[in-house]
């Protein structure tokens, strides 16, 4: 019997360490952290937005320029805001969990609205997340293509 033991625990071991990513659509991290980042968003608050990222994130708006640290993060959110966007939904069409690192593809929509006339924008964003030794999920890396949705 302690042969069988051992010779189980070994697989259970081996197929722990080989596994694949962890698919993590419907996991309650992901799920938290995009419910925590429409929240922020859709409120306009661009110093919560910014504490969804790492420090030292980066962040590419699908201009062709990448923006860095989260204070830069925060000044290109209040643009936006200063914009009229709101509205902020997020729909995860693939993600995966590695130890400390999520990745995550997902469609989004916003509307950005202007001297009363509302424009729907969609896209697709490419973000990664990493725990930090607080604990805490933060993006670290975004990137998104935007264009406006046809009525």
């Amino acid at each position: 019997m302690n042969k069988i033991s051992r010779q189980l625990g070994a697989c259970v071991l081996f197929a722990l360490v080989a596994s694949p990513p962890v698919f993590a659509q419907g996991d309650k991290v992901i799920d938290d952290a995009n419910s925590a980042w429409n929240a922020a968003f859709n409120k306009g608050d661009a110093r919560a937005l910014g504490a969804l990222y790492d420090e030292k994130a980066v962040v590419s708006p699908g201009n062709g320029q990448t923006v860095q640290g989260r204070g830069d993060i925060e000044k290109l959110y209040k643009g936006f805001f200063d914009a009229g966007f709101r509205d902020h939904t997020i729909d995860v069409v693939s993600a995966k969990r590695v130890g400390n690192l999520i990745y995550q593809t997902a469609n989004w929509t916003a509307v950005a609205e202007k001297d009363g006339k509302k424009t729907p924008y969609k896209g697709v964003v490419l973000k990664v997340l990493s725990k930090g030794s607080d604990g805490k999920w933060r993006t670290t890396a975004q990137t998104w293509n935007a264009a406006p949705s046809q009525p």
